[in-house]
């Protein structure tokens, strides 16, 4: 079999210094390159559909057309790009905004460049990615929304259930094993099951899974 061809990751931000700098690191990435930057919504709108990248790093607060902006006018042209936002901050209602528009993931500029690699290669998974900031933002839009289905239980059992809840309030393995009674070696295995049974990598995108899939409240 050949090679993959390689994830095309495209973008936008008007800080000259770190546009350029994502994308010398993002171009070193194996198998992955970038075919395009740009500094403002305006260019990728104008260009996006010729260089038809798989992923967007989408910046937020950008000149002339904002990333919230952009990420709606991408929605309602129906882009199949992936979009990620970039963001200095963690407001509600950009954050609300953003995933509405169908951000697939948002991180914090401050994070690691590898939170920004992983990032990237998760979505293209087809798994979102959220930084854990933004995580208690869309729990308590959805418990405020209501709504929730059992749908887990064809995929998890009720114990497991129990300790995801626990995870989405942000409770570490040590409170899990507390608040349900359970030996810590027990409460681990449970969250290991969880992260297999969700494919996914860790606790946030389990959190992510659930928050989506209208399984969790508060």
């Amino acid at each position: 079999m050949g090679q993959s061809a390689p994830l095309r990751v495209a973008i936008a931000e008007d800080n000259d210094e770190f546009r350029l700098t994502l994308r010398d690191i993002l171009s070193y990435e194996p198998n992955m390159e970038v075919p395009a930057i740009w500094r403002n919504g305006r260019e990728v709108l104008s260009e996006i559909d010729d260089v038809k990248p798989d992923i967007l790093l989408l910046d937020i607060s950008m000149p002339i057309m904002t990333g919230v902006e952009t990420v709606r006018a991408l929605h309602e042209r129906g882009c199949p790009t992936k979009v990620i936002m970039l963001t200095m901050h963690d407001d509600e209602d950009v954050v609300l905004q953003t995933l509405k528009y169908g951000a697939a993931g948002y991180l914090v500029k401050d994070g690691s460049v590898e939170d920004i690699i992983r990032a990237v290669r998760e979505v293209a998974a087809g798994r979102g990615m959220l930084h854990p900031q933004v995580t208690t933002i869309l729990l308590n839009e959805m418990a405020r929304a209501g709504q929730l289905n059992d749908d887990w239980k064809g995929i998890l059992t009720a114990r497991e259930y129990d300790v995801l809840r626990e995870l989405a309030k942000g409770k570490s393995n040590e409170q899990i094993s507390e608040t349900l009674h359970i030996t810590l070696k027990t409460a681990k295995n449970h969250v290991s099951h969880i992260l297999a049974k969700l494919d996914v990598s860790d606790r946030a995108q389990a959190v992510l899974h659930a928050v989506r899939e209208r399984w969790v409240d508060l």
